[in-house]
C-alpha cells in the first residue's frame, strides 16, 4: 500500500511554505491560506501562541474542524461544505454545546468537557 492520495499533495504545499520564500509566504497570506506571516525568529514563538489559543478552545470543537478540513480535501468546496461529518454531529449534541455560550453569558472561561 501506498500513501493516501493526498499525502504527496499535502507534503509538496508544506514545503513550499516551508522554504523560507517571502514572496511566496506574502502571496499565500494574501490568498488567505496562512493567516500569519513572521520572520524565521518570530515563528516558535508565534507557533506557540497559535498553539495555546487552539487549546483554550472546545476539543469537540477542535476535533471537528480537523475531521471538516481533512475529509473535505478529498472533495469539490460545494460537495465538502455539504458532506455530513460524524465529530461535527458529536459537537452539536454535547455538553460543551451549552456550556460555550453559558460560559460567554456568564463572563467566564468555559469548562470545557469534551463530552
Amino acid at each position: 500500500m501506498g500513501q493516501p492520495p493526498l499525502a504527496g499533495k499535502r507534503a509538496g504545499r508544506h514545503r513550499q511554505l516551508e522554504a523560507g520564500d517571502r514572496g511566496r509566504a506574502q502571496e499565500a497570506h494574501r490568498l488567505g491560506v496562512v493567516n500569519e506571516v513572521v520572520p524565521l525568529a518570530e515563528l516558535m514563538p508565534t507557533a506557540l501562541r497559535w498553539a495555546n489559543e487552539i487549546l483554550e478552545r472546545a476539543p469537540l470543537s477542535i476535533r471537528a474542524s480537523k475531521q471538516a478540513a481533512l475529509m473535505g480535501l478529498c472533495h469539490p468546496l460545494e460537495i465538502a461544505l455539504n458532506m455530513q461529518y460524524p465529530d461535527a454531529e458529536t459537537m452539536r449534541h454535547s455538553e460543551d454545546t451549552v456550556e460555550g455560550p453559558r460560559a460567554f453569558a456568564e463572563k467566564r472561561k468555559p469548562n470545557w468537557k469534551a463530552r
